[in-house]
């Protein structure tokens, strides 16, 4: 949101500099954004520019398309010089910029001198100035032509109204709708620094020249429209906004239109109120109905855009044959405001925030009136905007005003809040008194009563201010109103200490996240929304979803970090292990499911490169690696199994109590071609809430270093190539559970010189027991066990 600092000076006076001012509206929560930036004036101020009376006209004798003007500036002799704008004519007072002149045009960065030269042949001693050329306008349609009264030679400077301003940019959390205006904002201003506020000078009345709006108006959809106030205005005169008025806009950022449109955009941004100005004549038989559309349609609006409007849920400002605007959103191109309008309509209402917030959110629109409107506009403001709109309309515009037509179906109660005050200061950490509290909540007008016990105070907190209903909210005002730099941070730090151990699942997150990022990964952030093409019958939907790419709640991870991938290896990156914490979404006959996950993804090489030789790429046994850390990292162990999943070529899967904990595998050759894929992916996923619980649900076990050496014997077998390495160590495991404490794979052979259907295998078996050193027969004893069981139940051959 932009703010004008004079603007600002209207409604409060104002001692500190711009950049003080920025300073305080940080501190009261209405974060500022850079240093306030100098609008109006211009660079050389005008310096040799003159006001000029052009004495004649002539066509340039060598240029269809230029004229050879005779202009009075002042002097004993009249300037000749040498025009292209279509619109010069005989005896109009124009700006002159006079040879030695510096100008500083809007759209250019680099300033020009006017020289005496010679252009088709014909002399030109100086320039008739444009607005853009001047650095006062962006209009380049034609020269500016100024007031007939004044003096040849009169210096540019005192003729033009350039106000010195500056703009300053805050940004406004979605919660402090309240403080969307200058009025709102020095109202927050008027509270901290205890200065009055006031109100823009209103001189016309509700009663306006006596007569009645002659446009009648029905609300067919109370709760969505519980209000809605209207003026007519006759007679009225559409043309350019005066100097002041354009001013104020072009410094927040705005274009000036016209002065109908310029005054209801002015209010819009003084009041924080949304109005619409109609042409009168071009609503059909002379009536307003507010309402939802009976059937699906389609409709232009302002920027001229046609959008295709839902029936029951959009709702509609008609007139007696169908809709003329979108309400709390976007008028209509028929109805709006235009050089030939002579009466208008001007409508000031309250909509239903969550109407205005699905419609402008399923069409896609967002405009200055929505924001307000669906976060919640003060419903008593209504009257304050018209009259206001509507008298600047008569002082600008010209026309006469009728009465004031107010329909309000329903009150607008303050939100009552009970606020104790031992809590308050509890929470706080501050000593407050009451007269204190009480004192700053009722210069931010809210009113307090205070209950029989001494300590409850009961609160009525006016409308405008939607974000506080609760005494939390209250607390929040009260310390950002006091000051936070205010509040003492004192020399000791006091706390409670719990020696029983707690379950915290986001600091378990953290701390494993900690080890991931230390282990070489790098965390991810995506959107929990994807593209509705990649779900099923069980996904969820959203509701009001902004484009189809984001049109469902994600079910896996998985497209998510490959789009990370794609988008990662589209720039020269190919090496990359990534891992994300998030969660997707299912919905079944029982209702919707969320599932906290752990998904990792590597691709490339496994280790930056290394000047004593090229690392290899990642595989599958490198997620396999990552997987035994976490089971050590964790201190359980599960089971390998084989796993397959539409979206992976192959992979396996970690169990744990019969449940599949962990899922990896290479992404699927299909999606190597939709996310263009140019080398091998791997995937992981975890079931993080049950890692969780896992976690919280075993002891600490503690692991003697140990004392007796172990010792390792090797066994090479030649095996079927079905037979899988996880059903060779559970064999292996069998046969002497106490002394067998590790199976290592160091080699694998398959091809030449071994059977087509058949693979062999190294595999290196550490024993060791904890209470004596191992004598070979005891080990010898249990390898023949091995080689029994390996021969009777696989057929390995012994090598």
């Amino acid at each position: 949101m932009k703010l004008s600092y004079n603007w600002l000076s209207t409604y409060i006076d104002l001692d500190e500099s711009p950049e003080e001012l920025s300073h305080i509206l940080t501190m009261l929560g209405l974060e500022t954004e850079g240093r306030p930036e100098k609008i109006g004036g211009v660079p050389g101020n005008f310096e040799g520019v003159v006001v000029g009376r052009v004495h004649s006209v002539i066509q340039h004798p060598n240029a269809d398309r230029l004229r050879l003007c005779q202009v009075d500036v002042g002097q004993e002799e009249m300037l000749s010089i040498v025009c292209g704008a279509p619109n010069v004519a005989e005896g109009q007072k124009v700006p002159v910029a006079t040879v030695g002149t510096k100008l500083y045009p809007i759209d250019s960065d680099q300033p020009f001198a006017i020289k005496k030269q010679k252009v088709r042949g014909e002399v030109s001693l100086g320039m008739i100035c444009a607005e853009d050329e001047l650095g006062i306008g962006h209009s380049h349609d034609g020269i500016m032509v100024l007031a007939e009264d004044i003096e040849p030679g009169t210096p540019f400077r005192d003729v033009v109204e350039l106000e010195e301003d500056y703009m300053i940019e805050v940004d406004l959390t979605p919660n402090r709708i309240d403080a969307a205006s200058h009025y709102g904002t020095a109202r927050d201003l008027a509270a901290y620094l205890e200065r009055p506020l006031r109100l823009p000078e209103i001189t016309l009345t509700a009663e306006g020249n006596g007569k009645e709006n002659p446009i009648p108006v029905t609300l067919s959809d109370p709760e969505r429209c519980p209000r809605y106030t209207s003026i007519y205005i006759e007679g009225i005169t559409v043309g350019e906004s005066p100097d002041w008025l354009k001013n104020r806009l072009t410094t927040i950022g705005l274009r000036p239109r016209n002065n109908v449109v310029d005054i209801t955009n002015y209010v819009l941004h003084e009041l924080g109120h949304p109005l619409h100005a109609f042409d009168a004549g071009e609503l059909r038989k002379g009536e307003v109905v507010v309402r939802t559309l009976e059937h699906d349609q389609e409709f232009t609006t302002l920027d001229d855009e046609t959008r295709k409007l839902k029936a029951g849920a959009d709702l509609m400002i008609c007139d007696g044959e169908g809709p003329q605007c979108i309400a709390g959103i976007m008028g209509g191109l028929n109805s709006s405001v235009n050089e030939n309008t002579k009466n208008i309509f001007l409508e000031s209402a309250y909509f239903e925030p969550g109407t205005v917030r699905k419609t402008a959110k399923r069409l896609g629109v967002s405009s200055d009136s929505s924001y307000r409107f669906e976060r919640g506009a003060d419903p008593h403001m209504t009257e304050t905007a018209a009259l206001r709109a509507a008298d600047l309309i008569v002082q600008l515009c010209g026309g006469s005003a009728s009465k004031m037509a107010d329909i309000k179906l329903k009150d607008f109660p303050n939100f009552q809040v009970d606020l104790s005050v031992k809590r308050t200061v509890a929470m706080a950490g501050i000593d407050l008194s009451k007269e204190t509290i009480t004192d700053l909540l009722n210069r931010l007008q809210i009113e307090v009563e205070e209950d029989g016990d001494g300590d409850t105070l009961h609160l009525q907190v006016p409308p405008f201010r939607v974000d506080v209903q609760r005494p939390q909210d209250v607390m929040e005002e009260i310390l950002r109103l006091y000051n936070y730099d205010h509040v003492e941070v004192k020399p000791t730090l006091e706390l409670s200490l719990n020696y029983r151990p707690q379950r915290d699942s986001e600091m378990l997150r953290q701390r494993y996240a900690d080890y991931l990022s230390g282990s070489g990964f790098y965390e991810v952030l995506t959107n929990s929304l994807v593209n509705k093409n990649l779900g099923d019958d069980h996904a969820v939907p959203i509701v009001n979803p902004l484009s189809e790419e984001l049109a469902i709640m994600r079910q896996s991870m998985m497209p998510s970090l490959l789009e990370v991938v794609q988008y990662n290896q589209n720039r020269q990156m190919e090496d990359m292990a990534l891992y994300e914490f998030g969660r997707v979404y299912q919905k079944d006959e029982k209702g919707y499911h969320e599932q906290h996950i752990l998904a990792m993804v590597i691709t490339g090489a496994r280790l930056p490169m290394h000047w004593r030789g090229k690392t290899g790429p990642a595989d599958l046994f490198t997620l396999t690696k990552e997987v035994e850390r976490m089971q050590a990292w964790f201190g359980f162990e599960g089971k390998l199994v084989l796993y397959e999943h539409e979206n992976l070529d192959y992979g396996l899967q970690l169990q744990y109590n019969k449940h599949s904990l962990v899922r990896y595998g290479k992404v699927s050759s299909d999606l190597h071609e939709t996310y263009d894929l140019r080398q091998e992916v791997f995937y992981l996923e975890v079931d993080w809430e049950r890692l969780t619980a896992i976690y919280y649900g075993s002891d600490v076990k503690y692991q003697p270093i140990p004392v007796f050496p172990a010792s390792r014997r090797d066994i090479s077998m030649l095996i079927d190539r079905q037979v899988s390495f996880q059903e060779i160590t559970d064999l292996i495991k069998r046969a002497n559970p106490k002394l067998i404490r590790s199976i290592d794979l160091h080699d694998i052979y398959q091809g030449k010189n071994i059977e087509a259907d058949k693979k062999s295998y190294l595999v290196s078996v550490e024993f060791r027991d904890d209470k004596k050193t191992l004598e070979d027969k005891s080990i010898d004893k249990t390898m023949e066990r091995v080689y029994g069981q390996l021969k009777k139940n696989l057929g390995a051959v012994i090598r």
